[in-house]
């Protein structure tokens, strides 16, 4: 049974075509999302690439197929998590993978997030991209748009300030944010991305350290990124 918070999320994602939900809003926890941060975001897991951007951004990514069978949710690692014609980059780009379905905590993450889509929304079967991001200034370069259905922004962790984020209309002439608002460890954002283009403000160190923050940052795709032969 939804939540009311989640039954909520369904009203105003259909309406204003965002939501942003507290973790506990959409049933995780502190402690869920601290497990998350030991298991995934060090060294072992996250490398930065050459001609990335942001240029010292480090990240991993894994590719999730989904089938709704009603309101049952089934869950599969895909073939491939090739990126193409994504960023103003058409060439195909491929980082490393981290297959997140292994960790049981970062699979109800997904059921979560997934369940948070209207029912009308919701595409039979699909793709699902996770891209784990640790970014120290620029979080990304400019408004853009991914060219996917839906966006999903969580903020796992973060140390300093700043990092604020911003929806704008899909037009270049949309000036004036939509939505302002900076998301603190344990928010998640979700929003159509037809409707918006998105940025977030550079980070601010804090007094005497260095700028951080940790963020997944997923998609629910469209039938062509993906070919799925199920």
């Amino acid at each position: 049974m939804a939540s009311e918070a989640v039954k909520l999320s369904h009203k105003k994602l259909s309406t204003d075509g965002y939501v942003v939900l507290s973790e506990s809003e959409f049933g995780f926890s502190a402690e869920d999302r601290a497990h998350l941060h030991r298991a995934f975001f060090h060294s072992g897991v996250l490398r930065r690439y050459e001609k990335d951007l942001p240029v010292d951004r480090e990240r991993a990514r894994d590719v999730v197929r989904f089938e709704w069978e009603g309101t049952e949710l089934r869950l599969s690692e895909h073939d491939t998590i090739t990126i193409e014609n994504r960023g103003e980059r058409p060439e195909a780009r491929e980082y490393g993978r981290v297959e997140v379905l292994a960790d049981g905590l970062f699979e109800t993450w997904i059921r979560k997030a997934l369940a948070l889509l209207p029912e009308h929304w919701r595409d039979p079967r699909g793709t699902f991209g996770v891209n784990l991001f640790r970014t120290f200034t620029n979080v990304v370069t400019k408004p853009h748009q991914d060219g996917e259905r839906f966006i999903f922004i969580y903020v796992v962790d973060k140390v300093g300030h700043g990092a604020e984020t911003w929806l704008y209309g899909p037009g270049e002439d949309d000036h004036e944010p939509i939505f302002r608002g900076t998301l603190s460890p344990g928010d998640l954002m979700v929003f159509e991305d037809a409707r918006f283009r998105h940025t977030v403000t550079p980070l601010e160190n804090p007094p005497g350290g260095a700028a951080r923050r940790d963020a997944l940052v997923c998609t629910v795709n469209y039938a062509h990124t993906y070919a799925l032969d199920w």
